[in-house]
């Protein structure tokens, strides 16, 4: 970084040049801000877009807002689609409209497309940077039309034909095109084309098909069979990963926050889950008191409070984990593979319940043989521990299966119910279970 510095401006923008998107941007992410403008300002118009998208958002903010007009003009204009529409929608919506006015009407018109589509559907990450060619151009005019005609930001990659009614037929790898003869015929290069998506399809959909077919780039077409777009594998993958750590975020209850965001910013973004959760234990210990006769006669169960809720607390993450995951993989969308689901959770929620329950009967029993807790029988205290495991760890199973189908089926997250609420909730059953048997046992 230092040696970098010390160069003039011609002997930096040589460098810069060969070096890749990503590190041209940790080295503009780790330089004091004035060095950080001179970085930026020596990188061609093209290269600034590929880093810009490396760069930790305050940064690219902070270099796009110092822009005229104009310049901000020609940067969103050098932007590919996918990448233009991600940029744009996060900002405001007022501000996204005064963007969208600075792009050359065929863009706006393309990027109003993008943004009409749901952000589930595989046509919301879609390219609209592609080339299609006639089936009845020869191998020198197909040649001569990719030179012609194709922009630095087309995916040449594939080339798709259609016929005279724009309709798909297949596609030609660029290196076919450029190996052929000039005594070749266009369709004996072409490839028919069997897997591609539709507009309607979903992410996940698309995930399968890229994983089933290891494609590099599928065509979207509409219901005609023709090509509106293009997804690629690393649209794909950097759906999934930005879908993942939004989920993770929701589970744990840290919510939405930026990497630079300090620490008062990130506290004040956790504080609601954590007041739910205090409000959650409070219900928890004001019902915990009708048991208060029983906890002073049978001293012992606090011993084995612990055990109780963290087993409930397992096999319930473990149930709400599997079902987001079905529920995110569209896997649970026909009532048959839902009920399918609950019944096979439930089962293991059984068949799991009961054999924890039978060994903590007997490992509780071993250990209160040795170790006097009071006058209650350690045979009593055992069948107590025995029974609430399998109850706890039960209920705890079947809610972390129902939650999040319910909440998916009342339009909220279900990410949400592996959070802090979940979890209280867990506990809430557990002892509800263990202390209401251990009352039947010792007192009635």
């Amino acid at each position: 970084m230092k040696e970098l510095m010390t160069l003039n401006d011609n002997q930096l923008k040589k460098e810069l040049a060969k070096m890749h998107p990503y590190d041209s941007a940790k080295i503009i992410a780790e330089a004091k801000s004035d060095t950080q403008m001179r970085i930026i300002g020596l990188m061609s118009l093209h290269k600034r877009v590929e880093v810009f998208l490396e760069l930790p958002e305050e940064i690219s903010r902070n270099y796009f807002n110092i822009l005229n007009k104009n310049q901000k003009k020609s940067f969103l204009n050098e932007f590919e689609m996918d990448d233009l529409k991600y940029f744009i929608t996060s900002f405001e919506e007022d501000y996204q409209t005064y963007l969208i006015s600075l792009l050359s009407k065929s863009k706006q018109s393309k990027l109003n497309l993008l943004m009409s589509y749901d952000e589930k559907t595989i046509a919301s990450i879609m390219n609209t940077d592609f080339v299609i060619i006639n089936k009845n151009l020869s191998i020198k005019e197909t040649t001569a039309y990719i030179i012609n005609n194709s922009k630095d930001s087309d995916f040449i990659d594939s080339v798709y034909v259609v016929d005279d009614n724009n309709v798909l037929i297949g596609d030609i790898a660029l290196k076919d095109l450029i190996s052929a003869r000039a005594s070749d015929t266009l369709e004996s290069i072409t490839h028919k084309i069997n897997n591609y998506l539709k507009l309607e399809d979903s992410i996940n959909t698309g995930v399968k098909k890229f994983k089933n077919y290891a494609k590099s780039v599928l065509p979207v077409i509409n219901n005609e069979g023709v090509v509106i777009g293009i997804v690629t594998a690393d649209d794909v993958l950097n759906t999934m990963v930005l879908e993942h750590e939004e989920d993770i975020r929701k589970m744990t209850g840290v919510g939405d926050y930026e990497e630079s965001s300090n620490a008062f910013v990130r506290a004040y973004q956790r504080m609601p889950w954590l007041l739910i959760s205090v409000i959650l234990n409070l219900v928890i210990a004001a019902l915990l008191s009708v048991f208060e006769k029983t906890l002073v006669e049978v001293v012992a169960l606090i011993m084995f409070q612990p055990m109780i809720l963290g087993m409930a607390g397992n096999i319930g993450t473990q149930s709400v984990a599997v079902t987001i995951l079905k529920l995110g993989q569209d896997e649970l969308g026909h009532k048959k593979d839902e009920k399918k689901h609950i019944l096979k959770e439930i089962g293991i929620g059984i068949l799991n319940s009961i054999a924890i329950g039978i060994v903590g009967f007997f490992l509780s029993y071993a250990i209160l043989s040795f170790v006097n807790m009071g006058t209650q029988s350690p045979l009593s205290l055992a069948l107590t521990i025995g029974i609430s495991l399998v109850g706890g760890m039960f209920v705890s199973s079947a809610a972390g299966v129902f939650i999040p189908i319910i909440l998916e089926k009342m339009k909220v997250d279900p990410a949400i119910a592996s959070g802090p609420i979940i979890s209280t909730l867990n506990d809430l059953f557990a002892l509800l279970i263990y202390f209401g048997i251990a009352t039947l046992i010792f007192l009635l």
